[in-house]
C-alpha cells in the first residue's frame, strides 16, 4: 500500500474505535465512543458521524449500544467494533504502517511511513493522530483543543430527574440534519434546566449560551456569536462563521414575545447554512406573530420541535424527596401540579411564599399540597 493519505471518514471512524476495542464490555464506556466524542476526536461535524457508523453497522463492523459513559449519570448511545470490525481495523492499520503519509510538525510538512509515526508516538497515539488527519495531513504535534464552554448566563446545574425520552430526542437531533431544535414548554416546566442538562452532557462540543432575558439587541446578539466563533476558530470570525462550526451548539434561552427586530434576526438564522446546532428554549404561549420559523421549516427538516410536559410519577416522587409517599397522595400531587418541576421544588422546600408568587394555587390549595407531600405509606 504505497499511499494511504486519503483515508475515508468511515476508515477514520473505524481506526478511532479500534483504540477502544476489547473482548470484554467495560462497566463504563469512554466518552470518545459517543457520537460527540467521535466527532471531536477525528475532527468532523457531528452530523457526519451517524452516516459513517450506519455504514459500518450495515457492513457488520460496528454496533450501537446503550451504556454508562464516564462522567455521565445516564445511559447513552455508544459505538463499539464487532469482532469483524476489529479484524478489518487491524488490517487497515497494518496497511497504514507501510504507507507514506504527509506529516506536519513544528510548521513543516514532510513524509513519514506509518510505522515511523507509531515508533515516534506509540500505537494508540499514532492511531489517534492518523484518524484525526486534516486534509490528508497527519499533524504530529497537535492536541485536541479544549472545548469552548460559554455557560456564564446558563442556570446553575442542580439535581435533575427523569426526562430520558426528551434527552434521547435531543441526542438524535445532534446527529440529524436538522439545524435548529426548539424546546417548547410553559413557564416552570424546566426547558432551561433540560437544555443545561443536555449541553453538560455534550462535553466535547463548543457551547455558547445566550440568555434572551432581558432581551439583547440584534447588535449584541451578533457580537456575542461572532466573538464565540472567533474563540472556536482561533481567528477573527463573521456571523456566517458562527453558523458553520462543525461541533458547536448555540443555546438561546427563554424566547418569548421578542421585538420585531429580534424576530427578524432569528429568521435569518433559519435561512443560514452551516453545521452549528441551534437550541432554543421557548414558551408555548409565545404569540403567533412572534415566531421566527414556519411550518414549512419544520416540514423541510431545518427546524424540529420538542414539547415538554410535566415529570412522570417516579421523577415527581424523587424530586419531592419522599420515596415512601402514599400512593394516593402522590397521584393527587401529580394531578394538581401536572408534574411542574418548579412547583414540585417549592413543595419539597416548603416554600409557601414562592408558591403564592409563582403559581395560581390558592392558600388553601398550597396548604393541602404541603400536607400531601409529607404523607407516607
Amino acid at each position: 500500500m504505497a499511499d494511504n493519505s486519503q483515508l475515508s471518514v468511515n476508515d477514520r471512524v473505524l481506526l478511532h474505535l479500534y483504540r477502544f476495542a476489547s473482548d470484554v464490555a467495560p462497566e463504563e464506556y469512554p466518552p470518545d465512543t459517543t457520537q460527540a466524542g467521535i466527532a471531536s476526536a477525528i475532527g468532523i461535524s457531528r452530523t457526519h458521524v451517524p452516516r459513517a457508523v450506519k455504514v459500518l453497522m450495515k457492513d457488520g463492523m460496528a454496533e450501537e449500544l446503550r451504556g454508562r459513559v464516564e462522567g455521565h449519570e445516564r445511559r447513552m448511545s455508544v459505538y463499539a467494533l464487532t469482532p469483524e470490525g476489529a479484524r478489518r481495523a487491524d488490517e487497515l492499520w497494518k496497511a497504514t504502517l507501510s504507507s507514506r503519509l504527509p506529516v506536519s510538525s513544528a510548521g513543516k510538512t514532510s513524509f513519514m511511513e506509518g510505522r515511523e509515526i507509531e515508533d515516534l508516538l506509540g500505537k494508540r497515539k499514532a492511531i489517534a493522530a492518523i484518524s484525526r488527519m486534516r486534509d490528508g495531513v497527519v499533524e504530529i504535534d497537535s492536541r485536541r483543543r479544549k472545548a469552548i464552554r460559554e455557560l456564564q448566563l446558563a442556570p446553575k446545574a442542580r439535581e435533575f430527574f427523569g426526562r430520558e425520552p426528551e434527552l434521547k430526542v435531543m441526542d438524535n437531533f445532534m446527529g440529524s440534519e436538522n439545524r435548529i431544535l426548539v424546546v417548547l414548554g410553559n413557564r416552570g416546566y424546566g426547558t432551561s434546566m433540560l437544555a443545561r442538562k443536555f449541553v453538560d452532557e455534550q462535553d466535547d462540543a463548543d457551547v455558547c449560551w445566550v440568555s434572551l432575558i432581558p432581551e439583547p439587541s440584534v447588535g449584541e446578539l451578533e457580537s456575542r456569536l461572532t466573538a464565540f466563533a472567533s474563540k472556536v476558530k482561533g481567528e477573527p470570525a463573521t456571523l456566517s462563521n458562527a453558523m458553520d462550526l462543525p461541533n458547536a451548539i448555540v443555546v438561546f434561552d427563554d424566547y418569548f414575545s421578542p421585538s420585531d427586530e429580534v424576530v427578524e434576526f432569528f429568521s435569518t438564522l433559519v435561512e443560514a447554512k452551516g453545521d452549528t446546532k441551534m437550541l432554543t428554549t421557548a414558551r408555548e404561549e409565545t404569540p403567533a406573530y412572534n415566531w421566527f420559523y414556519h411550518k414549512r421549516d419544520v416540514d423541510s427538516g431545518v427546524v424540529s420541535e420538542l414539547r415538554i410536559r410535566g415529570l412522570d410519577t417516579d421523577s415527581t416522587k424523587l424530586l419531592l424527596g419522599n420515596e415512601d409517599i402514599e400512593a394516593d397522595a402522590l397521584r393527587r400531587i401529580c394531578m394538581i401540579t401536572k408534574g411542574q418541576p418548579m412547583v414540585l421544588r417549592m413543595l419539597r422546600d416548603g416554600d409557601k411564599e414562592g408558591l403564592k408568587q409563582n403559581s395560581v394555587f390558592t392558600a388553601e390549595e398550597i396548604r393541602y399540597l404541603l400536607f400531601l407531600k409529607d404523607k407516607k405509606q
